[in-house]
């Protein structure tokens, strides 16, 4: 059923362009095109979780093992619709911070002696165990030190790193607590952290119930509007600015027209 089920990107979607989240989320236009940051961050996060679903089995594989794997995802999956904005920029220097994001990672992050549960875990969870509320999330990593103490991990790519403010009001791992204390009932503690691979910063938050209160609230409130927008008349209007130049419907929305210039091979 359409809008039956919500994301923090999907709600993120909608506050920067209805008219994106229209035509990916009600319209459901699937397109190949992509951004070369959103393509890098893809390919870090997999080798990130290669990495660690080695861990959870005791093993630490070498830094040339996870270099290795980036190549040949990078390979594999590159396409010819890759938005290249910067015209000062090639594919290559992408792929090259991809791997200076992966060999400081490893390099901070060694010997990986972390408490790890679950990579890419996904959580289905409603908003005061309301189904019009339900939202889906994946967490990139979950670690649990067995005694009732959780940590809620996400890694980010791109060039901006949060402030201690910013992650402390950040709705998207704040919603990832909330499913995570429907999953588990009883804890002691849930820490979200956040790290920031480009600069090798580690961010983390520890959030009270008002604060998760607050996130439940607004999130309720942009949903109500998200589907009022679609009971009344389904105009979700674009909303022009630089995001453009990595959107991939582009070639749907009113907005724009022809093909989108920063794409190429």
């Amino acid at each position: 059923m359409i809008l039956e089920r919500f994301s923090h990107s999907g709600i993120q979607s909608f506050k920067k362009c209805p008219a994106q989240f229209k035509y990916r989320y009600i319209n459901q236009i699937y397109k190949k095109d992509e951004g070369i940051e959103a393509f890098l961050g893809k390919r870090v996060h997999e080798s990130i979780e290669y990495l660690f679903t080695q861990v959870k089995s005791s093993v630490v594989p070498l830094a040339d093992e996870v270099f290795k794997l980036h190549r040949s995802l990078w390979k594999e999956k590159w396409h010819d619709r890759v938005a290249i904005v910067y015209r000062d920029k090639t594919a290559r220097d992408y792929f090259h911070l991809g791997e200076k994001c992966l060999a400081r990672f490893y390099r901070l992050n060694y010997p990986f002696d972390d408490n790890v549960i679950a990579n890419e875990h996904e959580m289905v969870f409603l908003l005061d165990q309301d189904e019009s509320y339900k939202i889906k999330g994946i967490v990139d990593r979950l670690d649990h030190d067995g005694t009732g103490n959780w940590e809620i991990h996400d890694y980010k790519t791109g060039k901006r790193a949060m402030s201690q403010n910013d992650a402390d009001k950040d709705h998207q791992l704040a919603l990832y607590q909330i499913g995570l204390m429907a999953e588990v009932k009883e804890f002691k503690s849930i820490k979200l952290i956040w790290h920031f691979i480009q600069h090798g910063i580690r961010v983390e938050s520890i959030r009270t119930m008002a604060a998760l209160r607050k996130v439940i609230d607004e999130t309720k409130k942009t949903i109500d509007i998200i589907r009022d927008t679609f009971n009344k008349d389904g105009e979700f209007h674009p909303k022009k600015s630089m995001l453009c130049n990595w959107c991939y419907y582009w070639e749907e929305c009113p907005a724009q027209s022809g093909t989108n210039p920063y794409i190429k091979a």
